[in-house]
């Protein structure tokens, strides 16, 4: 069932959507009715104009605004089927409710707080440094690996790349760039990327049989699998059991660092507050005050 659309709905439709459309103006202005009702419950113009997107046509505002009053009518009708099937045991929330609210207040309030006032920049210095003292979190559970690679369909003719391809010169990657968009390549040419191993056979249905000295060579892979031609250049390698390199792990470094000053700001405000409501007496425990 949908919601019944009469003229007076129609003019206050016009107060929601801002007065926008062509002949709301008088009428808009003048009425105050609300533009729906289900029992108590009543929903204004200012709600409905809220939830109607900024910058669409006024065909599309209007198509909104009333998706959205058939949607809160559905929403109330069965609001008040279920407060008057539920007892009233079943419909205690304040306690959910307030605990709700205090957690949306906390949120907003300590992102803000976080916002104006935390330094968000982090130097090298500082990255490598808190990358050294806690070089155990780090740790590869695989190997590691900044590759090159092509990923072509075995139609394509890779004559004219392979080599400069093989010869890792930065300045031909433009032209081999330029050579897998034209054939519909998959490529992955940016060499500062690390890729776990796992990863990087998903992209790349590479064959290991001797890890360590397949990723330690440094020629050119080429080997067709699956109708698809592939390039394989490996640049750097790390060992599964062992620390990751920083370049690999530098943006985990800086995010751990900045969540630590997150916590250590809170922290301080938080401890600032409780010290400061405590002196001005705002406080009373077992209905003693300090």
């Amino acid at each position: 069932m949908t919601t019944r659309w009469t003229a007076a709905t129609g003019i206050v439709l016009c107060i929601a959507l801002g007065g926008a459309v062509t002949g709301c103006g008088e009428a808009a202005e003048s009425t105050t009715q609300a533009i729906a009702r289900v029992g108590t419950a009543t929903l204004t113009p200012a709600q409905v104009q809220a939830h109607v997107p900024v910058g669409m046509s006024l065909e599309d505002s209007a198509t909104a605004a009333r998706r959205y009053v058939d949607q809160w009518v559905r929403e109330q009708i069965l609001v008040a089927q279920a407060e008057a099937a539920l007892p009233p045991e079943a419909m205690a929330f304040e306690d959910e409710i307030k605990a709700y609210r205090n957690a949306l207040l906390l949120h907003a309030f300590k992102e803000r707080y976080v916002n104006e006032r935390m330094d968000s920049e982090v130097s090298e210095e500082e990255a490598l440094a808190f990358y050294e003292a806690n070089e155990a979190s780090f740790m590869l559970t695989d190997y590691a690996v900044r590759v090159l690679f092509i990923n072509a369909p075995e139609t394509a003719v890779l004559d004219d790349i392979r080599e400069p391809f093989a010869a890792l010169d930065s300045t031909g990657m433009i032209d081999i760039e330029r050579w897998c968009v034209e054939n519909s390549a998959i490529y992955g040419l940016d060499g500062s990327t690390w890729w776990t191993l796992g990863a990087f056979t998903k992209e790349v249905p590479m064959n290991f049989y001797r890890t360590e000295s397949q990723l330690s060579s440094r020629r050119l892979v080429d080997f067709e699998a699956d109708g698809r031609h592939y390039l394989v250049r490996f640049i750097e390698h790390a060992l599964k059991d062992e620390v990751a390199p920083f370049s690999a792990v530098r943006n985990d470094v800086v995010e751990m660092i900045l969540h630590r000053r997150k916590q250590q700001l809170l922290l301080a405000m938080e401890e600032q507050l409780v010290v400061k409501a405590w002196a001005e007496g705002l406080v009373e425990v077992d209905g003693t005050a300090p």
